[in-house]
């Protein structure tokens, strides 16, 4: 078994074919994605095509829910509101009402069995949540609280941050594969993990792809994305982190 574990496309098809050329030319035999598939990105149509093509377990994730049903006053800053819901509106017209369903019907979390004996569960950005903000830097009290609500689980795995990850407490195995889409991390390779089963033995393999970066500018400038949203797109793609607050 060669799982990849992907994360955060965020409508970034360029980055997503690079990565599931990768994971191809790895051996993948199954797919898991994290959710934040479509939304804030200049190809949600085509990202999310090359996901139902995968045929993969699929989580939904905070911007599965916008795509939905809309970016809500309080669930992000004042000042990036209107912005966002423009991206939005710019996300929804680019996806069939099909599509929409497809979003809206997606789990919030997921059991996947690696062995007789051995779990994974998955999940978007906490157990509880697709919104919660919990960072790699979370103190081991904060996910030790996540393995006692779950178990059963030996891995436990989590997108929502764009910054991969992997922490270790008491045998469990906490993972986060980054985000393929909009990396936080300062570095703008796409990443993603492959976990490999071979007899009972599973080790995780953290993952990172270079892609053409110009073209998804190219692609942001040339779908009719929202104008005022560009420079910060085009500042993640390029640098692979947000710009510095003002």
């Amino acid at each position: 078994m060669k799982l990849a574990v992907l994360a955060d496309i965020h409508g970034n098809a360029s980055a997503l074919e690079a990565v599931l050329a990768d994971a191809e030319a790895q051996g993948a035999t199954d797919y898991l994605v994290l959710g934040d598939l479509c939304y804030r990105g200049p190809q949600p149509k085509k990202s999310l095509e090359l996901i139902r093509k995968l045929h993969a377990k699929v989580i939904k994730g905070n911007a599965d829910a916008w795509a939905v049903r809309g970016v809500r006053e309080g669930e992000v800053p004042d000042s990036a509101l209107q912005m966002m819901q423009t991206e939005q509106t710019f996300t929804a017209s680019c996806l069939s009402e099909e599509d929409i369903q497809y979003l809206d019907a997606l789990p919030s979390s997921l059991e996947i069995p690696l062995t007789n004996k051995r779990q994974m569960f998955a999940f978007h950005a906490t157990p509880e949540s697709m919104f919660d903000v919990v960072s790699q830097e979370a103190s081991n009290q904060t996910f030790e609280a996540w393995t006692n609500e779950n178990p059963r689980a030996e891995f436990l795995t989590y997108g929502h941050i764009h910054v991969s990850h992997f922490r270790h407490i008491d045998g469990r195995k906490i993972f986060n594969p980054g985000s393929i889409g909009l990396p936080f991390d300062g570095d703008p390779r796409a990443s993603y993990v492959m976990l490999k089963r071979e007899d009972n033995e599973i080790n995780l393999d953290f993952r990172r792809v270079s892609y053409d970066v110009n073209k998804a500018v190219k692609d942001l400038e040339e779908s009719g994305y929202p104008p005022s949203a560009i420079p910060l797109l085009t500042h993640i793609y390029v640098n692979g982190s947000r710009p510095p607050a003002p």
